[in-house]
């Protein structure tokens, strides 16, 4: 794997991945408007588009980078990428600070078939019951093009797998994990890609993406 990281906004430009032939593909549209950590709420600050201090990473199994935001309350991002193909984003920032962090990033969809953990996504109002269109769980994903129409919201609750991604041409995996207050799904722009837009709880929160090759 191989991957970029901006220090505008601590945002993720680029996240390459072996397919099961080995060979390399960015899963990524990097450099969109909004990409990057947000602070929630936090009228006039703008974390995503202001440059944050880095420091580089370098441990036993893993490699990554410390990223510190200007002003205060200060957030303190850690992306760390291991050996076995995921990378990690631990946030954390004082507890009286606004109420969560969100990582916004644009996916490139060819092809790939998407589930999720909730099994339905909700539009924004309505009620997780009102939605149409039949499940999108584990045991029966979707192509990811048909989530067409206004933003869907994924509830929180738990941590764990709660989306993923697979090209079945190549075999690549895309799954994102961890303790999600929400989730923000998205046709992106320009067509062809998928916004999404993780929500977790400050201070302390961990979003991870795991990327893997099937045979």
């Amino acid at each position: 794997m191989a991957v970029k990281i901006s220090t505008l906004g601590g945002a993720l430009l680029s996240l390459q991945a072996p397919d099961r032939q080995g060979l390399l593909a960015d899963l990524l549209l990097g450099g969109q408007a909004g990409d990057g950590l947000h602070l929630l709420p936090a009228p006039g600050r703008a974390l995503h588009r202001q440059a944050w201090h880095a420091v580089p990473l370098v441990e036993e199994a893993s490699v990554g980078v410390r990223l510190v935001s200007p002003g205060a309350p200060a957030v303190v991002a850690r992306y760390a990428l291991d050996d076995g193909g995921t990378l990690a984003l631990h946030c954390e920032v004082a507890a009286d600070a606004p109420a969560a962090l969100c990582l916004a990033v644009t996916l490139r969809l060819d092809g790939q078939l998407m589930a999720l953990r909730a099994g339905r996504v909700v539009p924004a109002g309505a009620h997780e019951q009102d939605v149409a269109g039949g499940p999108w769980d584990f045991d029966r994903p979707r192509l990811a093009a048909e989530l067409t129409g206004p933003a869907r919201y994924l509830p929180g609750g738990g941590g764990g797998l709660a989306l993923r991604l697979l090209d079945p041409a190549g075999g690549r995996q895309l799954e994102l994990e961890g303790g999600l207050a929400s989730l923000r799904i998205a046709c992106g722009e320009p067509a062809g890609t998928l916004r999404l837009e993780p929500v977790l709880a400050a201070p302390g929160g961990r979003i991870a993406f795991r990327c893997s090759a099937q045979t």
